[in-house]
């Protein structure tokens, strides 16, 4: 197995999470997450009341979530067998997270579950994932296949009982050796889905070639195409951004529109549909005797762009004949792969940094940040080589939101994460012209900072002390990381002594040591999470959605903080002698 020593290498995971690395890793895989400790801070829930709830992810902008509960086995052997009973807990998550009402629910898993129901009822989310992720080989037990089954089964009743009007769908998983590698496989390689197939077309086509590649365009048929997604699902989107994301009434209204042309006007199906666009390993054309008709093959297959078209189709039960345009393209040029992808999806809101990632700020600050050889940063702009996780990869979406949270809007930071790469007036707020990589390292660092005290105070269980267990309470709420992380940039007067003139300049003086800097911050959070909780928590009655709430919650902070300031000042000395001079 490829990815075992890969694994084992994430020390970032393992040292962190013990035998919740494994899920983490196995979540970041599938769902090529960028900085999965932030997600971690939110997602995970494993503790002695977490109702077999071990991870509760929820991705509005993708429209996914997942529920999982995880098993490692310390030394395994090839014939050891996953235990059975982990899959029957799935049941149980399903019943805690579905049908509790959230304030009924235990509080360390309540704000994951009171998302979660938020975003089925908005038809926020298209798919629940129940995963039971372990480290053996899948193949040693088929019991748990068959209790996952029968659990799939029992949610998706459970869930329409519920939520009548939701088309959510839930499917359940085993994440074992076998699955765990071909996703680990999956991230480093574009085309997952191997072999040859004999495509059906009309029999005609042509070719275009250049310079580094080449390719076949020509129509497929929509039965072929469904035919080729029941068997491989998202495997046959390797090498997309985004798998299919279904097909709810609010935010897959295209998706719907694809599926009643296919099912209501199938011979207008080519003319109304952009079509899809695949790379290939390798294609031959053949023709008749008398030249009038092509067979096509194809060796290998991803479809790099249409994986909603094909799920849309796939989606339909009784397909009539459609014709749906198509290109296979080959190329073995990494770089040129890379651009293809881009390129084939800006169309998409898939990732709106995308669009913004060849601009002069992205360009300058990518430039700035070369001399920080531990830390990454891609201003938005994807390469189909992963970054060393040797170093700190800095999210362009958590950037923002930082940034965004630091400079007065703490709000949007979290309501609106897609939005602060896609809106013209969020993204000049967020990425002026006397932005700095520094300042970008300042704001990054606090924001981990929050997540790994967050994650001390949760491994300290029932050794928390009354004040400890308050705050703890506080960061399990949704929006409490970027209300906290704005109501300390209101506090930074206080914290430096001093008249703060611009606070896009604070920065530290030494950005070689990324850990240095969390602790550094940790230091200013324990000097004011403590005062803060309660006059925060009056901002997060319903979640974090009014600016007005915020901003006077945090003015109560910084009046707090003001009182104790004098008494406290020495035990800041060390991070105030850390950052440049305003």
């Amino acid at each position: 197995m490829n990815y075992i020593a890969d694994f084992q290498a994430r020390t970032d995971l393992v040292s962190r999470y013990g035998n919740n690395a494994l899920m983490l890793y196995a979540l970041q895989l599938r769902f090529d997450i960028s900085d999965i400790i932030s997600i971690a801070s939110d997602a995970l829930t494993d503790g002695g009341n977490d109702k077999k709830c071990d991870l509760i992810y929820v991705d509005q902008d993708a429209g996914v979530a997942v529920i999982a509960q995880g098993y490692m086995k310390q030394t395994p052997k090839d014939t050891d067998l996953a235990p059975g009973n982990k899959a029957c807990d799935l049941n149980t998550a399903a019943a805690w997270a579905f049908a509790q009402n959230p304030d009924d629910v235990p509080e360390q898993i309540r704000e994951q579950v009171r998302l979660l129901q938020s975003s089925i009822e908005n038809n926020s989310i298209g798919t629940i994932y129940f995963w039971y992720v372990h480290n053996l080989n899948e193949q040693n037990n088929p019991q748990i296949a068959e209790e996952l089954s029968a659990m799939q089964t029992s949610a998706r009743i459970l869930l329409k009982s519920l939520f009548s009007g939701s088309e959510t769908e839930v499917f359940a998983f085993e994440v074992g050796n076998e699955t765990i590698e071909k996703w680990y496989n999956a991230s480093s390689k574009q085309i997952n889905v191997t072999g040859t197939f004999e495509v059906e077309t009309p029999k005609v086509g042509f070719e275009i070639i250049g310079t580094k590649w080449k390719a076949y365009i020509t129509a497929v048929s929509a039965k072929w195409l469904k035919e080729q997604y029941i068997t491989y699902k998202n495997d046959l989107f390797s090498g997309n951004p985004r798998t299919y994301l279904g097909s709810g009434k609010k935010k897959n209204k295209i998706n719907l529109g694809i599926m009643e042309t296919i099912a209501q006007q199938p011979c207008n199906f080519w003319a109304y549909n952009n079509g899809v666009t695949a790379l290939v390993n390798s294609y031959s054309v053949t023709e008749d005797e008398d030249g009038k008709e092509q067979h096509l093959s194809i060796s290998g297959i991803t479809i790099i762009n249409g994986a909603q078209t094909t799920g849309a189709i796939s989606s339909v039960d009784t397909l009539k004949d459609a014709w749906v345009p198509i290109r296979f393209i080959v190329c073995n040029d990494a770089e040129i792969i890379d651009e293809i992808i881009n390129n084939n999806n800006k169309q998409n809101e898939i990732l709106p940094s995308d669009l913004r990632s060849n601009d002069k700020t992205q360009n300058r600050l990518r430039t700035e940040f070369e001399p920080y050889t531990k830390l990454y940063y891609s201003g938005g702009r994807r390469g189909n080589i992963r970054p060393s996780r040797s170093k700190e990869i800095l999210d362009p979406y958590i950037v923002a939101q930082a940034l965004l949270a630091f400079h007065g809007d703490c709000v949007t930071a979290y309501n609106s994460k897609n939005d602060l790469w896609s809106s013209d007036q969020l993204y000049s707020s967020i990425f002026p012209e006397n932005l700095t990589a520094k300042h970008i390292i300042f704001t990054y660092s606090l924001a981990r900072a929050i997540d790994s005290y967050k994650l001390e105070l949760q491994q300290k269980g029932e050794n928390r002390t009354a004040i400890e267990e308050k705050q703890h309470k506080y960061l399990a709420k949704r929006g409490a990381k970027m209300l906290f992380l704005y109501t300390v940039s209101k506090c930074m007067e206080g914290v430096i002594g001093k008249k703060v003139r611009d606070n896009w300049a604070f920065a530290f003086r030494d950005n070689s040591d990324f850990d240095a800097l969390v602790c550094n911050w940790k230091t200013v959070i324990k000097s004011i999470l403590p005062m803060s909780c309660s006059p925060l928590e009056i901002a997060l009655t319903d979640g974090l959605k009014s600016k007005e709430l915020s901003e006077n919650a945090a003015d109560t902070v910084v009046g707090l903080f003001a009182s104790v300031q004098d008494t406290i000042q020495s035990q800041l000395n060390v991070f105030t002698s850390a950052i440049e001079p305003q």
